[in-house]
């Protein structure tokens, strides 16, 4: 391959491979895989390849204290959480690149034949971005050298999209909503409305968050996790995960002129990387506790407050397994949640149950259905509004008595309703690292979510209205997230590397009603014909009479 002007040979040239969706229906859920595609990409000659999705890059140009460029001095870029070193010449106009940096924070060593060298520390190096140092190299010994603290914020020069970058720190320690979403953190972004939760606590068990930004429409946001896209496949303005804050390294949110890497997004192409381990053992703990003894009672609540409760907590954990060359990282979070709702029904009282309206007559006069014509004239009233228990249905009895009585006043909105939606989750999150050598290294990372969500009815076995937020229906949910990424980068000369990602994304989602698994409308309510030798047409029917609470 002929180099172009303004070619080098630490400008590499990328080979890359990028992640496609494939669909797979099954009978009862469905599985993403988004694998490694066969499409290869080549860096124009003249150009270099700057930071990608996964990676950051750091560039510069050396000069001598006269302002001349110094070709061929010798940079050499640290990583000083896993001591992994890459060292690159500077080209014939004294320039240098490194196009692939795993983030994190890097010492810069910089030298050459007749100068004292120059090293830079503490440079943190982030994903999506480019960070330029530029050194200007003093005439002495090259047993002399000059060391310099990082302290300043590098300006973005060297790339023209435009992002908002969120680190460990900023991610942990700024205020978070009830679930801890690092999503909410969006709300900080220029041109990003106000992120808010989507579908019931049953279908997104992993609350994830919706933000349009710069008014495109929230299905144009792509996230990507450790590079791989993540989509809720039966949602797909969801992330299919959503990581503990506390495993979170860096968040990118790009909202204009995003690289290539970051096709399918138009509104935001948001960047998650999650912690890896290093040479020193780091580890945390947390705990997060808010309960209903702090909250304010509901205004139609006129009993004792529902359970509502919230309890986060988990652990990580990161070090070597063998120092300078395999790295670990784990996180477990669990989230146990008990969220109150209160609601006003209504309820048949003790006399509209035994058939007894002769209280109601003024109001209303009920007719024997089983006279007059069928357009309903010359229809008899009941003796005294009274309806007689020959008269009366058998199913009808049967599910009044799986009614409660009112536990109010009157005949309308005459039962307080109390209850608890009852949430209880957990991540898991482990990550290996492996520096085979100088040119190659090997990551993975696998991640699991498991959820259980439960629905009572205010009435038992007769049903009722949900005793949960809107939007949520009587049953159980469960959900499981299963994610697994790898990647490999290797440098096969100093203007060739080549680097790929492979993702993987698996759903699994049921929800059950009422009694399921049971003949509860054949059996209980007496009702034939309701339920079948399919389990799929177990539970109990639902039932809606004029004037009252559907059961």
């Amino acid at each position: 391959m002929a180099a172009g002007p303004g070619d080098s040979d630490s400008q590499p040239r990328r080979l890359a491979v990028l992640g496609r969706n494939l669909l797979y229906p099954t009978p009862q859920r469905i599985i993403a895989m988004k694998s490694v595609s066969l499409a290869i990409f080549l860096a124009a000659a003249s150009a270099p390849a700057y930071a990608q999705v996964l990676y950051g890059s750091l560039t510069g140009t050396i000069t001598d204290s006269g302002g001349a460029v110094v070709p061929g001095s010798k940079v050499t870029a640290r990583n000083t959480g896993t001591a992994q070193e890459t060292s690159v010449q500077t080209n014939e106009v004294g320039s240098y690149t490194f196009s692939n940096l795993t983030p994190g924070n890097y010492d810069l060593t910089m030298a050459a034949q007749g100068f004292r060298a120059v090293t830079k520390r503490g440079l943190p190096i982030t994903p999506n971005a480019v960070r330029r140092e530029d050194a200007a190299l003093e005439v002495g010994q090259v047993t002399e050298s000059i060391v310099v603290e990082a302290g300043q914020v590098a300006l973005q020069t060297d790339k023209a999209d435009l992002h908002t970058e969120l680190g460990a720190k900023d991610v942990i320690n700024l205020p978070l909503p009830r679930y801890r979403n690092y999503q909410s953190l969006i709300n900080l972004v220029p041109g990003a409305t106000p992120g808010r939760l989507q579908n019931s606590i049953q279908a997104a068990p992993g609350r994830a968050l919706e933000t349009n930004v710069n008014g495109v429409n929230r299905n144009n946001n792509a996230t990507r996790i450790d590079g791989a896209l993540s989509v809720f496949l039966w949602l797909p303005s969801h992330a299919a995960y959503v990581p503990p804050a506390e495993t979170i390294e860096t968040v990118n949110v790009s909202t204009n002129s995003f690289d290539a890497e970051q096709g399918m997004a138009g509104g935001a192409a948001i960047t998650v990387i999650t912690k890896s381990g290093t040479n020193t053992l780091h580890g945390s703990a947390w705990a997060l506790n808010d309960t209903a003894a702090l909250q304010a009672k509901n205004f139609f609540n006129s009993g004792a407050k529902p359970k509502n409760i919230n309890n986060i907590f988990g652990l990580t954990a990161g070090g070597p397994a063998v120092k300078n060359k395999l790295f670990y990282f784990f996180g477990w979070e669990a989230t146990h949640e008990r969220l109150g709702a209160t609601t006003l029904l209504t309820v048949p009282t003790a006399d509209q149950k035994a058939g007894d309206f002769s209280r109601y007559a003024a109001s209303a006069t009920l007719y024997d259905p089983a006279t007059g014509t069928p357009t309903g004239a010359g229809r008899t009233p009941f003796a005294g509004n009274m309806v007689p228990a020959s008269r009366q249905s058998a199913i009808i009895r049967k599910i009044q008595d799986l009614i409660p009585l009112p536990n109010l006043v009157g005949t309308g909105s005459n039962f307080l309703a109390n209850g608890s939606q009852r949430m209880d989750k957990n991540h898991y999150d482990t990550k290996i690292n492996w520096n085979r050598n100088t040119n190659h290294t090997v990551w993975g990372k696998y991640s699991m979510m498991n959820a259980v969500v439960a629905c009572e009815p205010a009435f038992g076995a007769g049903g009722g209205a949900p005793l949960c937020p809107a939007g949520s229906s009587i049953g159980d949910g469960q959900l499981r997230t299963q994610v697994a990424t790898a990647g490999t980068t290797y440098i096969f000369s100093p203007t060739f590397l080549y680097d790929g990602i492979f993702g993987w994304t698996r759903q699994g989602q049921a929800v059950t009603g009422l009694g399921y698994g049971s003949d509860l409308g054949r059996q209980v309510y007496g009702i034939p014909g309701t339920n079948g030798r399919d389990v799929r047409a177990s539970g109990a029917p639902v039932l809606s009479i004029a004037g009252y609470t559907n059961h």
